[in-house]
């Protein structure tokens, strides 16, 4: 069993393949730019003017070639490992509390006030399913969450659990494999659905209050579903659902939202104030509009409403309106776009106050720390509140967290990908850019940085066996103040249709060509990629403040890497994200604050400690679910 979760934990860090790169001498020996270039050229005229001892690929058609690749495996397995090793602490537990271990980490998930991420459903429903964990329904926060649980009963029992029409929208497109989030196109084409089970959808629509505007939501797919539906057939039983489905048909409902935005005066106000969680998500439309004074004396008004309010939501608008600089916004798609500096809206001082209030009453009673320490570097990892989309890595990282490189020399970024059926290149490039965010320079598929401190091991456009790229960055002679790594799928499979596609970085001490080019040792984190799009970033290189600021974001456009006009606008966002999102050390200062704790400077004096390693009370790192925002 050991030497099984060995197996596992090499397969983890990406030591479970073979690593060859172009340049098999790489880092050093790297050829000059325009020199390799002609001798392509001559190569594919017949001139072959290459060492291809030297090379782990064709050199002309930078295809893999199989004596080629087994060489240079060979080759590989003889050099010397790193130094360096990046531990991992194991916890070994007997089978009865490791499964209690199991089953509490999918009652976190379930019952977390954020949604699931998107990678780990399917481990989740075989958690649940084979250890059958005491599920309430009705305790669950996150719609996506509810639909997909509701699915089993929905299948099996004919039942629904649910308690909008939206969640029924959403455990269709569950069970049709579509997604959940209805952010993107869902179609509901083929649906076969049973008279009983019409009439118990029907039924549930007749229970729900304000039917009409819930349909209007999704008005096609609304439409599309009726199709299957046949409503007009439960007319006599049911009138109101059959009703409001002629009116959705005939444009005879009007939103709710349409009726905030054409209100005049202090009328949006007054109908916000029947939505909470709606009023906070229009707070900044409604600062522009009215005066601070008489938002801020809403806002205090919902005091006795706190604990209905979504406390992500609040810790979100909290962040989000102290922040007035240039910000990246992250659709449910996964996909960024940045806005520049928000519209003054004088000062929030009683705004931010009469927020902070509602948190505080929300935390007040939840804890009884008496001496607290926080660590300092929570003030710079973000709540993980949007991780639907994020990929899977060894770091439990939200976008935007600022994590220190290390006393590493070398930072040295990888890519790994297998193709399944089609031919596939995936380029890994670093684009440079000054502290002014303008592009100074890049490095990757067509400059390889031969006697430069960030250097490339060579272009491979071809992976039956599997192909490897490299980025070796000296971090302490790197003269630009921003480094953006991406990995670009030039052509072939998506990134979910390939055997295998991670990426990641190593923190390395020895980099020389007699040494390992993959080391498992020294891998600080591997991401799984395997999003739709053209393009994934994984994190920001800050060399001024020597840190990580994790980005994970996929993006679809233009081939090139270099001279693109959105990436440095995007580093000056994702720069600032973490001021602009709620934080694990404001959340935790909350906390102490609400429940009368001090909080001390010395970590010896504390009763409770809260940081990133496991010697601590609380590790932020290994939280899930709900303990994000509970602890």
């Amino acid at each position: 069993e050991f030497q099984q979760r060995v197996k596992v934990l090499l397969e983890l860090r990406g030591g479970d393949v073979s690593y060859v790169p172009l340049f098999t001498n790489f880092p050093n020996d790297l050829p000059n730019d325009h020199a390799y270039l002609l001798k392509r050229v001559l190569g594919s005229l017949g001139l072959d003017l290459f060492d291809r001892a030297s090379f782990g690929a064709d050199p002309i058609s930078q295809r893999q070639d199989e004596a080629l690749w087994q060489r240079a495996v060979s080759a590989q397995e003889q050099k010397l490992k790193d130094s360096r090793i990046e531990w991992i602490d194991l916890t070994i537990l007997p089978e009865t509390a490791a499964y209690d271990r199991l089953q509490q980490w999918a009652i976190d998930l379930v019952f977390g006030a954020t949604p699931v991420q998107e990678v780990l459903w399917e481990d989740l429903l075989n958690v649940i399913v084979s250890l059958a964990p005491r599920l309430d329904l009705g305790q669950v926060r996150i719609k996506e969450t509810l639909a997909r649980l509701a699915a089993h009963e929905w299948e099996y029992e004919g039942v629904l659990r649910l308690r909008t029409p939206t969640d029924l929208l959403r455990m269709f497109a569950f069970l049709r494999e579509q997604d959940v989030s209805l952010a993107n196109k869902v179609n509901f084409s083929g649906l076969k659905l049973s008279k009983p089970q019409r009439r118990e959808i029907i039924r549930f629509l007749n229970t729900c209050l304000d039917l009409e505007r819930d349909l209007l939501r999704y008005r096609p797919l609304w439409i599309s579903l009726s199709k299957w539906l046949h409503p007009g057939d439960f007319a006599k039983a049911y009138p109101q659902v059959a009703s409001a489905f002629d009116a959705l048909r005939n444009n005879r409902i009007r939103s709710f939202e349409s009726q905030v935005v054409n209100a005049s005066g202090e009328q949006p106000l007054a109908l916000l104030q029947q939505q909470p969680s709606l009023l906070l998500r229009r707070l900044t439309w409604l600062l522009q509009r009215l005066d601070v004074s008489v938002v801020a004396e809403t806002i205090a008004a919902l005091r006795d409403r706190a604990e209905t309010i979504p406390l992500p939501l609040l810790l979100t608008v909290y962040a989000a309106l102290q922040f007035q600089g240039a910000r990246l916004v992250v659709n449910k798609q996964g996909k960024a776009h940045t806005v520049g500096q928000r519209h003054l809206l004088g000062d929030l001082t009683p705004v931010l106050k009469n927020l902070e209030n509602l948190i505080l009453t929300q935390l007040e009673g939840k804890k009884n720390w008496s001496t607290v320490w926080i660590d300092p570097a929570l003030d710079r990892l973000v709540l993980p509140l949007q991780v639907r989309k994020q990929s899977e890595g060894l770091l439990n990282l939200a976008r935007g967290s600022r994590i220190p490189f290390g006393n590493a020399e070398v930072l040295r970024l990888f890519v790994y990908w297998q193709q399944h059926q089609k031919e596939t290149d995936l380029d890994l490039s670093v684009l440079m850019l000054d502290q002014d965010f303008g592009n100074a320079q890049h490095v990757g598929w067509n400059r390889y940085g031969a006697g430069e401190d960030v250097a490339h091991s060579g272009d491979i456009q071809s992976a039956p066996d599997g192909a490897a790229e490299f980025i070796d960055i000296r971090l302490a002679s790197v003269n630009q103040s921003y480094l953006l790594p991406t990995v670009l799928r030039y052509r072939g499979e998506e990134f979910s249709q390939l055997q295998a596609a991670y990426a990641g970085w190593m923190r390395r001490e020895q980099v020389g060509s007699d040494r390992q080019t993959f080391d498992a040792r020294t891998v600080a984190q591997k991401v799984n990629v395997n999003q739709p799009g053209r393009m994934w970033l994984p994190f920001v290189l800050d060399l001024t403040t020597r840190e990580i600021i994790y980005l994970d974001l996929y993006a679809n456009g233009s081939r090139l890497v270099e001279g693109n006009p959105h990436f440095p606008n995007m580093v000056q966002a994702i720069a600032h994200y973490h001021q602009a999102k709620p934080t694990f050390g404001q959340l935790a200062r909350w906390y102490a604050q609400a429940n009368y704790a001090t909080v001390v400077a010395d970590r010896q004096q504390a009763e409770v400690t809260i940081g990133t390693d496991d010697d601590c009370t609380i590790n932020v790192l290994k939280l899930v679910g709900q303990e994000v925002t509970s602890f």
